[in-house]
């Protein structure tokens, strides 16, 4: 052994050597990129921080005045070797290959319950009528691509996160009403308060910023999740806390005054947190990660069932009676499950191998709308779909709750 050099804080995944060969590059788990001089190991150039998550592979140009950084965010960074400067950013988003530029990525219900508006990667919000038909033309507003749309609880505003770190605040009609910054990347996630005083915001820098709904004047944050991404919020009904999944595969969960750990972490989620849900009395909270759906206890965090499916989970969503879960994914996968029964409400719901990335419920619970990929939107009658007959077997349990005084599907209720 010629040498040894310390400078990173945690794994080095990636090396590259200078064309001349007078430079050795470092790229670790840290985030970070050192040039040293390869005779000395001295630090020529950096810590260049690269907010990649993970420096996982490293290349210099042919010319050697150029190094390129790949990164665990789905991000290429190109990088001055002389002075570490960033000269190109390509960014991706998530699962790029399963995706193109016209998905649709979050969708609402109105409170007409006839009337959907979705989020497109292509950066446009679109109104369609419950049969899927587009409704005018799509809403445009620059701030790159949007990844999650979120309703109000007066049903009169709607807020979009987009790619530029921006919260933007529309009405239902697509009039953009407000436009805030405060996140450095993706804004992933979002959730109302249910007042509706507040909009808390979910970001790929990590942070969840709350912040008064009429002003966008940040009230608590940003709060330091740990989380890598946060790709999942969700305010409790009593409003006391919000739930962040993240894709470092855990659950947290936060006092929404104050903006401190009240449970956390969950753990071992077996993959990136897609969707957390609460039921209405804030005693559970649901979760989507990996090929399944969990519910865990809100104050313990212990788990008390999950749902399996047989591919990879994108969003949940409950129904407004709480007794029915509706959970979509890849590669066709759709199921409703009862909540109180455990077992599954018919048949899938997709069309075989379809990627579908969101899932929300009507305001009366009668439909259930999916946004797939190519700007397609479907909907579908919950009751239909449960008098199919289910043809999965009895979901696995970790821990069954207590037996419920009825098992009964009533998705008229409240109408």
């Amino acid at each position: 052994m010629e040498g040894a050099w310390w400078g990173h804080s945690d794994l080095v995944r990636s090396l590259s050597w200078s064309p001349s060969g007078n430079r050795l590059a470092s790229g670790s788990k840290d985030g970070k990129i050192l040039i040293r001089n390869p005779q000395s190991g001295e630090v020529e150039v950096g810590p260049i921080e690269t907010n990649q998550r993970e420096v996982q592979s490293l290349a210099y140009s042919s010319s050697g005045d150029r190094i390129a950084s790949g990164g665990r965010n789905f991000t290429i960074c190109i990088w001055d070797s002389t002075t570490g400067e960033l000269v190109v950013d390509y960014k991706k988003s998530p699962r790029a290959a399963t995706k193109g530029a016209d998905d649709v990525r979050s969708v609402v219900f109105l409170q007409d319950s006839i009337h959907i508006v979705g989020g497109l990667e292509d950066g446009k919000m679109r109104k369609w009528d419950r049969k899927g038909k587009p409704i005018g033309k799509p809403w445009k507003r620059r701030g790159g691509s949007i990844y999650v749309v979120a309703l109000s609880p007066d049903g009169k505003m709607i807020a979009c996160g987009r790619s530029d770190g921006s919260v933007q605040r529309w009405d239902t009609d697509g009039k953009m009403e407000g436009a805030w910054s405060g996140h450095w990347d993706w804004v992933r996630s979002l959730s109302w308060s249910p007042s509706g005083g507040h909009i808390a915001s979910g970001s790929d820098d990590g942070t969840i910023l709350l912040r008064k709904a009429e002003s966008g004047a940040v009230e608590v944050g940003p709060i330091e999740t740990n989380q890598e991404w946060v790709s999942a919020l969700a305010y409790s009904p009593s409003g006391d806390r919000i739930a962040s999944g993240g894709s470092d595969f855990t659950i947290r969960i936060w006092y929404t005054m104050t903006g401190r750990l009240a449970v956390g972490s969950i753990r071992g989620l077996g993959d990136e947190v897609t969707s957390v849900v609460w039921s209405s009395d804030s005693t559970k909270l649901y979760s989507a990660s990996d090929k399944f759906a969990r519910v865990f206890d809100s104050t313990s965090g212990n788990l008390l069932h999950h749902f399996e499916h047989n591919d990879t989970l994108y969003s949940i969503a409950l129904s407004p009676q709480n007794n029915v879960l509706a959970c979509v994914g890849m590669h066709g996968v759709a199921q409703l499950w009862d909540t109180e029964s455990l077992q599954p409400l018919g048949q899938s719901f997709s069309r075989e191998h379809e990627n579908l990335y969101c899932v929300t419920f009507s305001p009366n619970g009668r439909y259930v709308a999916c946004g797939s990929q190519h700007s397609e939107l479907t909907v579908r009658t919950v009751d239909i779909i449960a008098s199919q007959q289910a043809t999965q077997t009895d979901p696995q349990q970790e821990t069954r709750p207590e037996s419920p005084t009825s098992s009964c599907l009533d998705v008229s209720a409240h109408t």
